[in-house]
């Protein structure tokens, strides 16, 4: 983006501030403005972890409670219009919408503010393995505000096609821009830290739809009945957790599942593991791959969504699902050293290296923005 002395004013709406992809990607535009010409003002529904990073960044932060996750016919209605009298008040150039519930108010009232504004799918609400009255519904929401919609950013070129083929009538404001992170972390280092007899695993998840975490720790029952030492440790919360552990001590897992909750610091617990596993039933495009990616980590993963785009099958991770008999035929060559792990890891790293740093996204986001203006 051309630098010049009057910065670029943008508005980011997002729904929860809860730790999530979501909101990871909005801290990394918000941690890189000041080097592109951005002063931003971040709108959310409460109080959480992405206040608390946007506090240390010094960003503006404007709570909205009436914006929740439910629909509540009367509370988005309060939500629009609050955020139509901050957006009138604060004059943003254009406006960032993120996530469903903010990606409809936050679109609304910036179109009854009369600003631009782009919205950024992090993964359909219509995808595939979504229940068939939610995906109608979804597909009719989102088709009506498509109109409301300069340009619609999608995180990978799997939720990019879909959408032009679900709500083909907005298909010309869609884009590719792959969601990255900063590469600000620790790296495994394979060469202190080589595979032992005890293979430690560990997925970054909420315990929610539409992640997988019940039937893990079920693959992970059978890897030790088949004789393979290997641990799994969960990083996350969610509603989900409680039915998680009591299913951890049904099948009798004892040190073998370990729950972290959630942690901030992530980055520098993965270097401490040796694969990387996310099982979902559907997915935008995980940062959490990511992550795992930068710090040198092979990656088991479900192919869904734009997860194909992030991994490169048998060289950077494995694409499957929770199937019993490839999951356990994997882990068993692991556990012989048949597969060599190290090298797998250091071509995630290598991949994350080229494709997936922020300056990347940050460019491409730029160029998003000003073109939404000049369409204005």
């Amino acid at each position: 983006m051309e630098t010049s002395e009057s910065k670029l004013k943008v508005c980011y709406i997002i729904t929860l501030p809860n730790l999530g992809g979501a909101q990871t990607y909005v801290k990394i535009l918000l941690e890189n403005a000041h080097e592109y010409s951005i002063e931003p003002t971040l709108i959310t529904g409460g109080e959480g972890w992405l206040t608390e990073q946007s506090r240390r960044l010094g960003i503006r932060i404007i709570i909205v409670n009436s914006m929740v996750r439910e629909i509540s016919p009367r509370k988005d209605i309060i939500a629009i219009w609050q955020i139509y009298r901050q957006l009138k008040t604060i004059k943003p150039d254009i406006v960032h919408c993120n996530s469903s519930k903010a990606g409809i108010v936050g679109r609304v009232a910036a179109k009854l503010a009369g600003i631009p504004a782009v919205f950024t799918a992090h993964g359909w609400a219509f995808t595939e393995g979504v229940a068939a009255r939610k995906r109608r519904l979804y597909r009719t929401i989102e088709n009506i505000a498509g109109y409301l919609t300069k340009q619609i950013i999608c995180v990978s070129e799997y939720d990019c096609q879909l959408g032009k083929k679900m709500i083909p009538a907005h298909a010309a404001k869609m884009v590719t821009i792959h969601n990255a992170i900063l590469d600000n972390a620790p790296v495994h280092d394979w060469q202190s830290h080589p595979l032992d007899d005890t293979i430690h695993c560990v997925t970054v998840a909420r315990f929610s739809p539409p992640k997988k975490n019940i039937q893990l720790l079920r693959l992970f029952r059978k890897l030790l009945d088949s004789g393979i030492k290997a641990t799994i440790t969960f990083i996350g919360d969610g509603p989900n957790l409680p039915a998680a552990k009591t299913e951890a001590e049904r099948l009798n897992l004892g040190d073998a599942a370990i729950f972290l909750g959630a942690r901030d610091d992530v980055p520098s617990l993965l270097p401490g593991y040796d694969i990387f596993i996310l099982l979902s039933n559907w997915e935008g495009f995980p940062i959490s791959i990511l992550e795992a990616m930068r710090a040198g980590l092979p990656v088991i993963a479900s192919d869904v969504g734009g997860v194909k785009e992030e991994i490169i099958n048998g060289k950077t991770g494995w694409l499957m699902d929770a199937d019993e008999t490839g999951f356990l035929a994997l882990f068993q060559r692991i556990a012989r050293k048949t597969i060599d792990i190290p090298t797998i890891g250091r071509c995630a790293r290598q991949a994350y290296l080229e494709n997936f740093t922020t300056s990347k996204m940050m460019e491409q986001t730029c160029r998003i923005y000003s073109g939404a203006i000049d369409r204005r």
